[in-house]
């Protein structure tokens, strides 16, 4: 077929071919599928050699070639176009339609065009309302002269095609996105006496998922660390970050660091990478004995804390910058008392954010949420029905993380991996359950250390290496303290001779120690009378 009768195509023909491109079946195709398909039915409709299609990642500012037919090896050889650069990075950079007849009188940046003997090159953009998401590109192996009838087909099915490739790649991002946050985020909340401890996550409506993220976890000393943070952005890139961020903070906090620290290191690597997005972090560390609370904020909206006498009050620290923006000179914490009974509320933006509001009003309708417990209902779940659940301007992601403090009983009972970085956090818990019944001083630490040293001997002689947990139970009267540490496994001799002294030690800190073994396990009973 001539050039001539190439620009006659008439309007039936040029109406089929459209409608070849964007047949409904396709929609239940996956991307890469997709994109393979219709580049072979443009090939087709418009006579040409070859077709590629190149996708915009904007993180790094280059078109990546993601499907191919005639010219294959752009896709296996991970092709990369500076936008603004070469054929199809003036096509993306401009916005409009490039049309090349001989290819050795351009500016042609990949090699592999000229390797196949492309002569003719005609591209247009992929475009979704005002935004460039790709470039679509066909060639011939012969000399063409492009008309205004070519590029109105070719625009044509490449407009019809983004939006079919848009759908594709939101519905492709949303399902990693939601499989990585799945993966990244807690899978369960740690059970820890006298803190209830809730969690929610909802990405927003209609959107694909963002970076917003929380955890709980032990620190080295035995703290609490509470973490909530936002990733400026959504979609799988802001997922990607996330995940960094979320293990480096942990990586850094297990590495003793302390909260200032922490977010300097995450702030230097998050710049380091260029990753070009804001991060906002709040971290709190919660101490279990005295019921301290050490906070340290990166840019994070303050938490609310609601005191045991039901006065509440925003937590806002002389909070450091956004993460990721700059290196920063640094991050100041400070230090707020969380009584028994007291409540903190952890969010991201989304929780108070409204179109039309100012920030102000956000924190002012998060002072004045109901909260009010309700049975089977957390204080997080309470936290989003009062602020966000029937409020259909809820435009972006929401992640809460909550804590309440409550009394101990007069029994207390732990199941603690058999691992000795636990034991810290094991004793500030003792230490808690000792401190509420009025144990004075001496007697707390005599006692907090005794139930150290059974549990390290339950971690050591009983399991050896593998996976397994020990149980504490505490009993508490007026005249009496009783704590029996239980395992399950089976007691081991010391190997080395200057090792055992845990058994003397206990027996001196406490008014009896009794300790049976068995098949089943070893329970070691410390009782002491109280003072």
């Amino acid at each position: 077929m001539t050039d001539y009768e190439l620009r006659e195509l008439d309007e039936h023909g040029a109406t089929e071919a459209l409608a070849e491109i964007t047949d409904s079946a396709l929609a239940y195709l996956s991307l890469e599928d997709l994109l393979v398909e219709l580049l072979e039915r443009i090939r087709t409709a418009i006579h040409a050699d070859t077709a590629a299609i190149l996708l915009v990642d904007r993180e790094r500012g280059v078109l990546l070639a993601r499907a191919a037919r005639g010219i294959e090896e752009e896709v296996r050889q991970g092709v990369q176009i500076p936008l603004g650069h070469g054929f199809a990075g003036r096509v993306a950079a401009e916005a409009r339609p490039v049309a090349i007849e001989d290819v050795d009188d351009a500016e042609i940046h990949n090699p592999i065009l000229r390797q196949k003997g492309i002569r003719s090159l005609l591209g247009v953009p992929l475009m979704v309302g005002e935004r460039v998401i790709g470039v679509l590109h066909v060639g011939t192996l012969h000399q063409r002269s492009w008309g205004e009838s070519d590029e109105r087909l070719l625009q044509a099915a490449a407009d019809r095609a983004a939006l079919a490739i848009d759908d594709a790649q939101i519905s492709e991002q949303r399902a990693m996105t939601e499989v990585l946050q799945h993966y990244l985020l807690p899978g369960s909340l740690p059970v820890i006496p006298g803190l209830a401890i809730s969690a929610k996550y909802l990405p927003a409506p209609g959107a694909g998922v963002g970076g917003d993220w929380y955890d709980v976890f032990s620190l080295p000393d035995g703290r609490v660390a509470l973490v909530i943070g936002d990733i400026a952005g959504r979609g799988i890139g802001a997922a990607a970050v996330m995940a960094e961020a979320r293990t480096a903070l942990r990586a850094y906090a297990l590495e003793r660091h302390s909260l200032e620290d922490v977010l300097s290191l995450l702030n230097a690597l998050i710049v380091g990478a260029g990753r070009r997005r804001s991060v906002s972090v709040a971290m709190f560390a919660l101490d279990l004995e005295t019921d301290a609370l050490d906070v340290v904020s990166a840019g994070h909206p303050p938490a609310l804390i609601v005191r045991p006498d039901g006065s509440r009050e925003l937590i806002a620290p002389a909070s450091g910058p956004p993460l990721g923006t700059k290196i920063s000179s640094g991050y100041s914490a400070e230090s707020v008392a969380f009584p028994l009974g007291s409540a903190l509320v952890l969010y991201t933006d989304g929780l108070i954010e409204r179109r039309g509001e100012t920030l102000d009003d956000g924190f002012a309708r998060l002072l004045r949420a109901s909260l009010v417990p309700e049975a089977n209902l957390s204080l997080a779940d309470r936290a989003y029905r009062d602020l966000a659940a029937i409020d259909a301007a809820v435009e972006d992601d929401v992640a809460i993380l909550a804590v309440e403090s409550y009394a101990l009983g007069d029994t207390l009972h732990l199941t603690t991996d058999a691992d000795p970085t636990h034991l810290a956090a094991l004793r500030r818990i003792v230490a808690r359950w000792l401190t509420q019944f009025g144990v004075d001083d001496a007697q707390r630490f005599d006692i907090t250390l005794a139930c150290s040293e059974a549990a390290a001997n339950a971690i050591e002689h009983a399991y050896g290496p593998r996976d397994a947990t020990f149980e504490l139970d505490g009993h508490m009267s007026a005249e009496t303290v009783e704590v029996v540490v239980s395992d399950r496994g089976r007691w081991r001799r010391e190997r080395k001779s200057d090792r055992g002294r845990g058994l003397q030690l206990m027996n001196a800190l406490m008014d009896e120690v009794i300790v049976e073994r068995g098949d089943q396990g070893t329970s070691v009973t410390l009782r002491a009378r109280r003072k």
